[in-house]
């Protein structure tokens, strides 16, 4: 018994060693579990917290309720900001359709009220065409002002010293140099009485400027613009001819040039002195005279100089020269 109980040990002893862990087992044994399984359960375990937090960010902080997708509006006019959905929009589009087609009104009393200013009225305008035109306003009204409340326009013929201009609006450029005061003072009356006449030829529904000048240009009420010739618009108008004395020298380019700003149909130029228009001058008279205006020019003088730049300031615009011999031009009541 003894006997074999020693030699079961020995035996024992002799198979214990090839069993035993070595770092060669523990290598196998790790190496049980293949390389790939343990990447997908890694990369499973990623995505399933990826899944988990994206699905939190997508509904939202604390405990707010998902909400449709779609159009939202915000009401803002509060402090507290409302949302609308659309079954909100839905609501508010059908009154909107609602309130854009009104029951038709059938009593007086369902009118809405007159606003100040908005009174009914017949309106004035009922048709197109030629009437319609002349029913609307003019551009002359942004120039003429108020004063005449008929048609505007309407040609007329008037003349100057047997010069004629057809036109409805009128400029008259007359000179009032000092030498306008000589000759016992005949050049200033014969301009102001053949002024006069013109004035009263007009029809009130015509407009008309003056100006004056020496050095400086003076013109009627001192205003850039064109006045009707109404009877009480041309008195004031001799009125402001007779305050008029002669003096100082001659600009005849700074009145001429005053004078297109009116962009008038017809001007009369009326001056003593000879010419003095340069080439320059005569382009730039025809470069400013955008209206096309006739210039019809009036000398006055004892003998024609032969200077003709004058002449050619009226020819080149289609109008008409003339000179009046001071010694012999007669005047009213003489």
């Amino acid at each position: 018994m003894t006997h074999q109980s020693k030699s079961f040990n020995a035996a024992t002893r002799q198979c214990l060693p090839s069993i035993q862990q070595t770092p060669e087992s523990s290598f196998v044994l790790k190496r049980s579990i293949p390389a790939w399984a343990l990447s997908l359960l890694l990369h499973t375990t990623i995505f399933g917290i990826l899944i988990l937090v994206l699905t939190q960010v997508r509904n939202g902080a604390g405990n707010v309720e998902n909400r449709a997708g779609g159009i939202v509006l915000v009401d803002a006019t509060s402090e507290t900001t409302e949302y609308l959905s659309e079954g909100d929009l839905e609501q508010t589009s059908s009154l909107n359709t609602n309130s854009e087609n009104p029951p038709p009104l059938t009593a007086k009393n369902d009118l809405p009220p007159d606003l100040p200013g908005l009174e009914s009225s017949p309106g004035m305008i009922s048709g197109a065409g030629e009437s319609l035109a002349e029913s609307l306003p003019g551009a002359d009204s942004l120039i003429i002002g108020p004063q005449f409340t008929g048609r505007i326009g309407g040609k007329v013929t008037t003349e100057i010293f047997g010069i004629k201009g057809t036109g409805s609006r009128f400029v008259y450029v007359i000179d009032c140099s000092e030498s306008m005061a000589g000759f016992e003072f005949r050049p200033m009356l014969a301009a102001r009485q053949q002024l006069w006449k013109s004035l009263n030829s007009l029809q009130k529904n015509n407009q008309f400027q003056i100006v004056f000048y020496n050095d400086e240009v003076k013109i009627f009420n001192g205003e850039l613009r064109l006045y009707f010739a109404t009877a009480e618009t041309i008195e004031n108008a001799k009125s402001f001819i007779e305050r008029v004395r002669p003096s100082g020298g001659t600009d005849h380019m700074a009145a001429l040039k005053e004078a297109f700003k009116f962009a008038p149909d017809v001007i009369f130029f009326l001056t003593d002195a000879e010419g003095g228009f340069t080439d320059a001058d005569l382009r730039e008279i025809g470069r400013r005279n955008r209206s096309a205006a006739i210039i019809n020019a009036i000398e006055f003088g004892e003998r024609r100089s032969g200077n003709l730049s004058l002449e050619n300031v009226a020819r080149r615009s289609g109008g008409q020269y003339i000179f009046k011999n001071i010694n012999t031009l007669r005047l009213d009541g003489n």
